[in-house]
Parts: C-alpha cells; sequence; structure tokens
C-alpha cells in the first residue's frame, strides 16, 4: 500500500483472510460464491488508489474507499484509503502509533474493512443496485466506512437492501 505501513507476508494473509470471511459472511444465505480468478461476471479489484500529485505538493489522503461507475459490473476498493479511515475512526496516527488498539487488531480490522467495502461494492453494480448509501453506520450499504463499526463491528444490510438481494440473489438449492 502506497504511503501506509508496510506489511509482512504473513500480516498480508491475515487481513486477505479476513477480508474474504467477512465478505462470505455479508452474503451468507444467498447464492454468491467468491473466488480469486477474474473469470466470473462480476469483479470486485483490491488495488491502490489513483494518487494525483498537485505539483510539488504530496498527493493528499485518499478519501474514496471504494468505487463503482453506474452501468459497470466490475469495482474496486481502496485498501490505501481504508487504511486512514480506519486511523481516523480510532483516532491513531499509524499502525505503529495505537493506543486504542494492537496491531493485530488493526490488521484485522483492515481486513473486515475491505470485506466491507468490497460488499457494499457489489451492491452498487449494474443489475443489482442493492447498495443506497443509507445512514446506518452499521449496515454494508451504508454511506460512510470511516465509522469504528465498519472495521470492529458486526454489519448487516437494511431491509431494503435485504429485499432486493432475496429477489435477486436467492437462497442456493
Amino acid at each position: 500500500m502506497h504511503g501506509v505501513d508496510a506489511l509482512t507476508d504473513q500480516e498480508q494473509s491475515l487481513v486477505r483472510r479476513t477480508a474474504a470471511q467477512t465478505l462470505q459472511g455479508a452474503f451468507a444465505g444467498l447464492d454468491v460464491r467468491f473466488g480469486d480468478d477474474a473469470l466470473g461476471a462480476r469483479l470486485i479489484r483490491i488495488e491502490e488508489t489513483p494518487y494525483r500529485a498537485y505539483g510539488t505538493v504530496t498527493p493528499v489522503h485518499p478519501g474514496t474507499v471504494g468505487m463503482t461507475y453506474p452501468v459497470a459490473t466490475s469495482s474496486s476498493v481502496y485498501p490505501d484509503a481504508l487504511y486512514h479511515a480506519e486511523l481516523t475512526a480510532v483516532r491513531c496516527r499509524a499502525f505503529t502509533a495505537c493506543d486504542t488498539k494492537t496491531r493485530g487488531q488493526l490488521l484485522e480490522g483492515l481486513g473486515r474493512g475491505i470485506g466491507a467495502s468490497a460488499a457494499h461494492e457489489l451492491g452498487h453494480q449494474a443489475g443489482l443496485e442493492f447498495s443506497h448509501d443509507l445512514q446506518c453506520d452499521d449496515c454494508y450499504d451504508s454511506h460512510r466506512a470511516d465509522t469504528v463499526v465498519h472495521f470492529f463491528g458486526v454489519k448487516r444490510w437494511s431491509t431494503t437492501a435485504l429485499t432486493i438481494m432475496r429477489r435477486l440473489l436467492p437462497s442456493p438449492r
């Protein structure tokens, strides 16, 4: 991740595993399957925020943690932006300088934030559209990702999202 605490291979594995578990949990009981290949009908890319330099000024910290264009069946999730959102939520300057959470807790929180953001972005994809950016901090379809619950709490789908999801993504048989 650009400009953030370097993660060891083991730490990256923990973040990936936690993100995958969170994403799977968001769609538990529905006919949705995830894989690491790019062969499915829909795609969620985990990638760095496309920074832009502004003259000689250091690039600004990213704010957008995910992006899905209106007619797209692919989305992007930005872990470097989520890193900053997580630090804001727990009021820390860095994973290496945090009095409120251990590094392990922050890594697992980052994984949960990535997974929750991926679930949210999938809900924006064309033909699904069950994420409506609600003012519901503990909802996957919330408009915010800089809350403690996004990284450390239990999230749920809003009633509106669940109604749409059950119609479009029925339970597996």
